[in-house]
């Protein structure tokens, strides 16, 4: 049903996108506007691309009266302007453009940003052969006022600034780089909505569409302060006492940043200017008489003490906490990135409270908020993903076990997770997926976001109450101040709170070792270095898969998945192949109880008796390998896997990893690495569990998160004393199976059998035979040895994963071993054989099932 329904609304994105492209919705003038098409310019330079200008004009135009440009904000266009531009009409002619971007003036501009509005502005008034005006703006046209009246101040005869936006610091959050962000995550949203729902069109021009965002996202406001300083003509300054957009703050600090000017304040918010213009209106016209009579004050005529003042500089500790809709927004992105880190979302926040730009209540509920509907969102996921999951992994008798426990100890486990780094996800997630009981829960949840989030979020406040200076001093650098000490907040957090017991200050070792340890590194961070000589070796010999000629036998060398059965297929001739079977993939003419079926038949065939080995037949670093001992384990696991698997008789002995490589036309191959691959084991002493002797363990430790939940179900069962456990089962490095330098077991007869078995494979020159011998001597001998796998060119030498092994020689090794295979290549080339295209090599490493 869900593949049908993404597939409906495929089909509806694509007709919607191509509608949208075939069909164009532009928006045009309505009846009451006229277009005039203007050109960008900076000075008497064009430096864009014309635009299209749809304005509203209102009285008679009259030669002994300056006109008024009269400047909407955002998201509204002009028609918002209509009621004042009416009133204004009385005694002014009044130019109310849509702004380029904006309703009747929508199209695709380069740049929306108020900066750019304010040169075509300036080109609009000279199309209109108006050589000065009043500049009146509202909101976020406040932005394009200003910087009109810095760059064209012989074009402003005055300024009058309306609930207008204006210094950077006073704008949202005060900072360039976090408003910035929040209006990119907004335009994103925007454009993700425009080619991701099916709306045919109807979402390109709406009213909090592209020229909004955009023209929030392009003005940078960091410049308007010095621009505030340059402006001469009279100003006017008037703002709502409660507006809940643009801080009443803001009007005050361009009431001193312009000393001549003039600050009128009214009551109400941000939409007096169209919801009640008759407040404005007044102290417009008072204002405009005064300046066309002359008797308006300018900067030169300032006084002296507002001069002063305008002159000091901006103390950001002074700004108040935000409010209105800045306070909205957020709470909603601290809810949101809660989402994704709940502590340092918290310790960012306290962050926030001690510089002064979220109140405590508010940042402590914003958090709260977060944390408690992000509880929650993990209790339903685990009730909606959960039972069917935990079903096909785990018997009846366990889960019922599993949901006792919880409900006996369910208030001890889930406050406690609180405050355990980690813990979190998991526990509330069984929680839901162990049908707790909901209401009981949420109670539950709530108790420990109550004690937590108030703790940290006054921590890191005090915190940065310390820090207070530091904000002071480092201001333009603030935001970084604020991240970088939010991390090593939550850093301290993750430290304080494992070292608090002695299972924390152990994982804490497994930690420290795996970083410092190469063989518990991810595969990126080990491999650079080897991808750095790969592409030497590209440019050496000419050819970026030149490579995967190593082994013409497999599908593309063996660079990844390649398929297990016709390999063995190849080498089972040499009589030296572990007992296998395939047991096909789903598909229509294959079911589950015919794989079933196949799988009884290897049993009974072979003579095995579980346990046994099933595994996919395309992997790789023991990816899904486990080892079965029943029927039913195999049934489930059979139900999971519908690709083909290969299952073998469980192999007893040692297991080996022998590294073969050939140059093609010499008589012989020979043994590159051979590794002993064995179990971590830990030792009972008749009293400790299981969990502890994992983290007591010197090698254990280093892997403890991934042995801790192999053997989940037994970690409180207490081992007899001298109990051997093995933690791994799988011969994988990467599933905690230690390999050791097994170097000196290498002899003529290993390599004589080695070689008489790769003699089977055609095509077949690199790789690394996985293996079991009864012991040491028998393989030296070249004996009894029962091959389970062979992998191809990416095979490791895994001897350089020995404990202690310098990551230098590793390196060495591996890096060698590449370029042998580089070598082979090269041979085979000179054979007349080509190598695959870079874009099927790219294929097959996306799905390998296509080059198989």
């Amino acid at each position: 049903m869900m593949r049908r329904l993404l597939g409906v609304w495929l089909i509806l994105i694509i007709a919607s996108n191509l509608w949208r492209k075939t069909h164009p919705v532009m928006p045009s003038a309505d009846a009451a506007q006229r277009l005039v098409t203007v050109s960008q310019r900076n000075g008497a330079t064009a430096t864009g691309e014309d635009a299209r200008i749809a304005i509203r004009e209102y009285g008679q135009r009259q030669t002994d009266r300056t006109p008024v440009l009269l400047l909407h904000g955002t998201p509204y266009a002009s028609l918002a302007m209509r009621k004042l531009g009416q009133l204004l009409a009385d005694d002014y002619y009044v130019i109310s453009p849509d702004l380029p971007g904006f309703a009747g003036s929508a199209q695709p501009l380069p740049d929306y940003a108020s900066e750019t509005h304010a040169h075509y502005l300036a080109e609009l008034l000279t199309k209109l052969d108006i050589e000065q005006a009043h500049v009146v703006a509202y909101s976020q046209g406040g932005a394009a006022a200003i910087s009109m009246a810095h760059h064209y101040s012989d074009r402003t005869a005055s300024l009058s600034l309306l609930s207008t936006i204006g210094v950077q610091e006073l704008e949202l959050f005060g900072s360039y780089r976090i408003n910035h962000a929040v209006y990119a995550g907004q335009l994103a949203i925007w454009r993700a909505a425009q080619w991701l729902l099916p709306h045919f069109g109807y979402l390109d021009n709406a009213i909090l569409g592209t020229g909004y965002a955009r023209n929030l996202t392009d003005t940078d406001q960091r410049v308007i302060r010095s621009y505030l300083s340059t402006i001469n003509m009279p100003t006017l300054i008037v703002h709502g006492r409660d507006d809940g957009l643009v801080p009443y703050a803001a009007a005050l600090e361009h009431y001193r940043l312009l000393p001549h000017s003039s600050l009128v304040t009214v009551e109400g918010g941000h939409e007096i200017v169209y919801a009640t213009p008759g407040k404005l209106i007044a102290p417009l016209r008072d204002f405009l008489l005064d300046v066309n009579a002359g008797t308006a004050t300018e900067r030169a005529s300032a006084s002296a003490a507002r001069t002063a003042a305008a002159n000091a500089p901006y103390d950001p500790m002074s700004r108040d906490a935000v409010t209105g809709f800045a306070l909205i927004v957020m709470m909603l992105a601290i809810i949101v990135a809660s989402y994704v880190s709940e502590d340092l979302t918290c310790i960012a926040t306290g962050l926030l409270v001690a510089e002064g730009i979220i109140s405590l209540p508010m940042g402590i509920l914003a958090c709260l908020i977060g944390l408690f509907t992000g509880d929650l969102a993990l209790f339903l996921a685990g009730r909606w993903l959960g039972p069917p999951t935990l079903r096909r992994l785990t018997s009846a008798q366990k889960l019922a076990s599993a949901t006792a426990w919880l409900k006996q100890r369910g208030p001890l486990v889930i406050i406690s997770s609180r405050f355990v780094p980690g813990t979190r996800l998991p526990t509330y997630l069984a929680a839901g997926a162990l049908r707790m009981p909901m209401l009981q829960f949420v109670g539950y949840f709530l108790i420990a976001t109550l004690i937590w989030t108030p703790l940290l979020v006054s921590i890191a406040a005090a915190y940065g109450d310390i820090a207070e200076q530091w904000f002071s001093r480092y201001a333009s650098t603030g935001v970084w101040f604020l991240v970088s000490g939010a991390i090593v907040l939550w850093l301290l957090l993750q430290l304080l709170t494992h070292a608090a017991s002695w299972a924390g200050r152990r994982q804490l070792v497994g930690r420290w070792r795996r970083l410092t340890r190469f063989e518990f590194w991810p595969r990126w961070a080990f491999y650079w270095p080897v991808v750095l000589a790969n592409v030497a070796f590209a440019i050496r010999y000419q050819s970026l898969t030149l490579f995967t000629l190593a082994n013409p036998g497999m599908p593309l060398g063996g660079l990844r998945g390649e398929p297990k059965d016709q390999i063995l297929n190849q080498l089972t001739p040499s009589g030296s192949v572990a007992p296998y079977a395939v047991v096909p993939a789903v598909d229509e003419h294959t079911q589950h109880a015919q794989r079933m079926s196949a799988l009884h038949a290897f049993v009974e065939q072979t003579g095995t008796s579980y346990p046994i080995v099933l595994k996919p037949n395309c992997g790789e670093r023991g990816r899904d390998v486990q080892i079965i001992d029943s029927a039913d384990e195999a049934e489930r696991y059979v139900l999971q896997h519908p690709h083909a698997i290969i299952a073998q008789r469980k192999q007893s002995g040692h297991e080996y990893g022998v590294l073969y490589a050939r140059i093609p036309g010499d008589a012989c191959g020979s043994i590159r690495s051979i590794a002993h691959k064995g179990a971590t084991i830990v030792y009972g002493d008749g009293h400790t569990p299981l969990k502890t002797l994992v983290l007591r363990d010197a090698r254990a430790v280093c892997m403890a998160p991934f042995f801790l939940n192999e053997h989940n179900d037994q970690l409180d069962r207490i081992p007899a004393r001298q109990e051997a456990v093995a933690l791994s089962s799988i011969g994988t490095h990467s599933r905690g199976s230690v390999f050791t330098d097994a170097n000196a077991l290498d002899s003529p007869a290993l390599t004589h059998e080695i070689d008489r078995i790769s003699r089977h494979f055609d095509g077949f020159y690199l790789g690394r035979y996985d293996l079991f011998v009864p012991d040491a001597d028998a393989l030296q001998a070249g004996q009894s040895i029962s091959v389970i796998e062979l992998n191809g060119v990416t095979s490791e030498p895994a001897h350089v994963y020995h404990p202690g092994r310098s990551v230098w020689r590793a390196w060495r090794d591996v890096i060698s071993q590449w370029h042998l295979a580089w070598k082979i290549g090269a041979a085979l080339r000179r054979q007349g054989l080509r190598p695959p295209g870079a874009l099927t090599v790219i294929r097959g490493l996306r799905d390998p099932q296509t080059i198989a």
